[in-house]
């Protein structure tokens, strides 16, 4: 390996196309040496088809290898355009590392315009339908082209039409392969503007071009004026680029509502709704997505186009979704003559690839769900309340098709099927963006423990799509306090931080009711500096970020300097009845210690970004707040906090746990006391309260104050009895793969399966029982501070900007036992009973008493 530089990325992506005048920089550097660290760096970029660099720093002292910021180099760039980037290293020998390979960049498109095509509605339509058809193949004429004279080729996609499915809506086929699932959701007031702003996907298909080529796409709509764009842009080896196709009445287009049985029937929550899938294969055309049709309609040409002209258009910011196969666990079960279960064996968000030869025409009911009913059938009517019940009209022979609609689910039923069905004649049609599985890994002696960490592993890799949202099943809609878990376990487990700084600027504009909601906002701005090492975001938001802490009426400031307390309250726990009885008043515990944490978050923002008298003034309230909570709210004989006060100071004599518990997640303690008295109330015996959503509060107030054990324990509570608040439960009598709304459907019998706002426990294994955690932003300083029972042996591998950090831990006797790889440029600070221990890069091997921690 030598000294290299590799996972080269900009503005956090691998292949971003929304650069601007403001890029940063992030790469990992490897060694071979032990405690090596970058010393210098230089980097350089040239504009596509050109020998000599656009432009080069020089050699840079410093160690800074994330969020690297090159100003000067904004006003070279022109927009629309490609560019290759590359970077070399210096490290404490004075060895210089060869230049890395190139990775490259698209700048952003100005405002453009954006034609756009659809497909005539067909004869087969039904005539008591809207003008509009749902449903629409398109594909492209042939495109000729000569491969070698391109760098690189890139296929963008915008639409319009798919607003009340919220979500993407366009299948992308590139010579007959999958290149993804898009465009991204469209914004109503992006950065503040009020304005409504649609976005372009980019898609690198390089790789897959071919003398001969050919665009295919299946679109979806459930609006008005539904239109799809989409261009094919070759950028020249020897400079410039050539637009190579565009949607336009040179392409041709399908109906696809005789295909897809569209007779009006819309599959519906409270808060979207998508056309039914009733597939009739003797209209579906064979092979669609190979786009070599020869009789199709011309298309036709929008009015008005995709983007109006008050309206916007950029880049995505994020990872695109890609489609993939899932066909590795399924099972096929014949459960009567003609009625047959497929379970893939987890959950998904997608759809069907179906490969089924039936022996006659016939037509079959299916069902799709996340459960199963007690008799064994595929539970249809999700809990959540959408209903996946659909029709096949399928021919005889060979049945081929896609289904195109985003679903969650992990079973399907076909029922009046007659034939055999073959384990891969149903396969499910997984959207996702693109998830390196070996940035998380976890394996310890205690297998509950393994599950609920894959548990949530996974969970984080099914949800990812176009914005971290709280299910696809019900609402598919984004909300703070599911970021807060979704995206502090995205990091855990996975390198792609892109789609979680997409989410946290997204809801700085799209704010949700629960009042505390918009705190958490705050603090994930703060935790996405602190894994990325970039404050742009924070720059750029910083009047927002303020803003967020106003929650009085009229966003005025709910501070009351009388009481040191803020006024108001939040979600405090999801359903109600979760709360443990909690006495909502006018100050209440659990908001005033969430402010807690979000003055100290804006102190250390403010701080950062120079402005010393907004840090002054966001510390001296944290401060004040915690000692008003301390003194007016803490119940010494109790030990445990009032849930609240009433307007005119009088304490509400109730204590729920949930009012200790937000107090010790965020530090509301005057010492090692009482946060011992606080852990005993939190801890609870060892069972969770609340949602399993609180159970991050639970396990954050744990583990910060030293009873990650404790934390451990909880999750690896064996119970498995219907009702229990367990992960015993939820794997072995929910059968979830994703993590569930609730704990069981009794706690809410309106859960969906898959909600990541559950995801807690990979979080918790990570930051908590191995203690990683980022100490210096960027991750150059990482704690290590394992806490686990006796006994426990582990090894996990995590992310960092910095690169992977492995962890192998064991015991002998009463001592730990530690092995502890820290990639280059990072230096961990490992917590022992004997004070820190500080390493630099390399495998080290460490050993110290084991501690004991208990609150009994």
């Amino acid at each position: 390996m030598g000294l290299s530089t590799t996972n080269l990325r900009v503005n956090l992506q691998s292949f971003p196309s929304n650069v601007t005048g403001a890029l940063r920089f992030s790469w990992w550097d490897q060694s071979d040496r032990a405690d090596d660290r970058q010393t210098a760096y230089q980097l350089r970029v040239f504009a596509n088809g050109q020998a000599d660099p656009l432009a080069a720093t020089p050699w840079l002292t410093g160690h800074h290898n994330t969020g690297v910021a090159w100003p000067e180099l904004g006003p070279l760039l022109t927009p629309g355009a490609l560019y290759t980037w590359q970077v070399r290293i210096k490290n404490t020998q004075k060895e210089k590392s060869a230049w890395s390979a190139p990775a490259a960049f698209l700048t952003a498109l100005p405002h453009w315009s954006v034609p756009g095509i659809w497909a005539a509605p067909g004869a087969a339509a039904p005539d008591s339908l809207p003008s509009t058809n749902a449903f629409a193949f398109l594909q492209s004429p042939v495109i000729t082209l000569t491969p070698e004279d391109y760098t690189k080729v890139v296929l963008r996609l915008a639409s319009r039409g798919a607003d009340t499915l919220l979500s993407q809506n366009v299948d992308i086929f590139f010579n007959g392969q999958s290149v993804g699932f898009g465009p991204a959701r469209p914004q109503e007031n992006t950065n503040g503007s009020g304005q409504r702003t649609y976005h372009y996907n980019t898609y690198d298909i390089t790789t897959q071009v071919q003398a001969e080529n050919h665009i295919a796409l299946l679109a979806t709509a459930a609006d008005a004026q539904p239109s799809v764009h989409a261009e094919l842009i070759g950028y020249r080896k020897t400079g410039g680029s050539t637009t190579l196709a565009v949607t336009g009445p040179d392409w041709t287009a399908l109906d696809g509502t005789a295909a897809f049985g569209d007779d009006g029937t819309r599959l519906r929550t409270g808060y979207f709704a998508m056309p039914a899938e009733n597939i009739d294969m003797a209209h579906y055309p064979k092979k669609w997505w190979q786009g070599t049709a020869k009789d199709w309609p011309e298309a036709v040409v929008t009015r008005p186009a995709v983007v109006a002209e008050n309206e916007a258009i950029q880049p995505y910011g994020a990872e695109n979704s890609i489609r993939q196969l899932v066909t590795n666990r399924t099972k096929v079960t014949q459960l009567a003559p003609d009625d047959w279960l497929i379970d893939l064996g987890r959950e998904i968000i997608g759809g069907l690839a179906v490969k089924l030869t039936s022996p006659a025409a016939q037509r079959v009911v299916v069902w799709q769900g996340e459960q199963l009913t007690a008799a064994g059938h595929v539970r249809h009517h999700l809990a959540a309340g959408p209903d996946y019940i659909s029709q096949w009209r399928l021919v005889k022979g060979k049945n081929h098709f896609l289904t195109a609609e985003m679903k969650n689910f992990r079973y399907i039923e076909l029922r009046g099927f007659t034939g055999t069905i073959a384990p891969l004649a149903i396969a499910g049609w997984q959207i996702q963006q693109p998830f390196p599985a070996q940035d998380g890994r976890f394996h310890s002696n205690q297998p509950l423990l393994n599950a609920a960490y894959e548990l949530s592993r996974y969970t984080i890799a099914a949800t990812n799509q176009d914005l971290f949202v709280d299910s696809q099943a019900r609402e598919r809609r984004a909300y703070e306090g599911d970021l807060l878990v979704n995206g502090l376990t995205s990091y855990a487990v996975s390198r792609n931080a892109a789609l979680a700084r997409y989410s946290v600027d997204y809801l700085l504009d799209h704010p949700t009711w629960p009042e505390d909601y918009k705190l958490f906002n705050v603090e994930m701005a703060w935790w996405d500096y602190l894994y990325t090492g970039d404050s742009a975001l924070l720059a750029k938001r910083y009047p927002v970020l303020q803003a967020k802490l106003h929650r009085g009426p009229d966003n005025s400031d709910n501070y009351d300097p009388a009481l040191h307390l803020v006024r108001g309250t939040g979600l405090i726990d999801w359903p109600e009845r979760e709360r443990d009885g909690y006495v909502v008043g006018t100050y209440n515990t659990a908001f005033n210690a969430i402010y807690v944490g979000a003055y100290r978050t804006m102190a250390k923002i403010a701080a950062l970004l120079g402005h010393r008298e907004d840090a002054a003034m966001y510390e001296n309230r944290a401060l004040l707040v915690k000692k008003a909570l301390l003194t007016r709210l803490w119940d010494p004989t109790a030990e445990a906090f009032y849930d609240s006060l009433q307007a005119d100071g009088t304490v509400n004599a109730h204590h729920a746990k949930h009012a200790t518990a937000y107090a010790l997640a965020y530090d509301v303690t005057s010492g090692p006391a009482m946060t011992k008295q606080m852990a005993r109330i939190v801890y609870n015996a060892g069972h969770f309260f609340g949602s399993i959503y609180f159970i991050y509060f639970i396990l954050r107030g744990l583990i910060d104050h030293g009873y990650g054990a404790l934390a451990k324990q909880l999750l690896n509570n064996p119970d498995d009895q219907a009702g229990a608040k367990t992960f015993a439960a939820i794997l072995h009598r929910l059968q979830a793969t994703i993590t569930p709304e609730a704990w069981s459907n009794t706690h809410k019998p309106n859960l969906t399966m898959s909600h990541p706002w559950g995801a807690a426990p990979g979080l918790t294994i990570v930051q908590g029982l191995a203690g990683i955690r980022p100490l210096q932003a960027g991750g150059y300083r990482v704690g290590v501070h394992v806490q686990v029972t006796p006994g426990t042996r582990f090894a996990l591998t995590t992310p960092t900007s910095q690169g992977l950090i492995t962890l192998n831990y064991h015991e002998e006797g009463r001592t730990a036992i530690l092995d502890l790889t820290v990639p280059m440029n990072a230096e961990a600070v490992v917590t022992t009973p004997q004070g820190p221990l500080s390493v630099g890069s390399g495998t080290h091997s460490l050993s110290y008493p084991r501690p004991s921690i208990t609150v009994d």
